[in-house]
């Protein structure tokens, strides 16, 4: 017989948690602008990789992260990336626009 102890229940709770701490942080979809066609326009989101080298992180996927978080913050279900500019070798910026979409695509 398989006894539950107090260890295993913690251990689940913590799973839970996890599980529903990160479906309540997802960022918005990246999409095309066709897939936007029938959703909200929210704003312009703007991200920058910052300055100095990324130890071995590309400056676009952090730029790319804190658009999105920026888009989250406003509600957007959907980004569209608009530009992606390099300053340097190591540094740049993106520019997206955040939708809200009923239906997810």
């Amino acid at each position: 017989m398989m006894r539950i102890t107090p260890g295993c229940c913690a251990s689940l709770l913590v799973v839970l948690a996890f599980f529903f701490s990160s479906a309540a942080m997802a960022l918005p979809k990246v999409v095309h602008h066709h897939d936007v066609e029938h959703c909200r326009f929210l704003g312009k989101v703007h991200g920058s990789s910052g300055h100095g080298r990324h130890h071995g992180h590309g400056w676009k996927s952090i730029a790319k992260h804190r658009a999105l978080v920026k888009g989250k913050k406003l509600g957007a279900t959907h980004v569209v990336w608009h530009n992606a500019k390099a300053i340097g070798a190591f540094n740049g910026v993106v520019d997206g626009r955040a939708y809200a979409c009923k239906s997810h695509h």
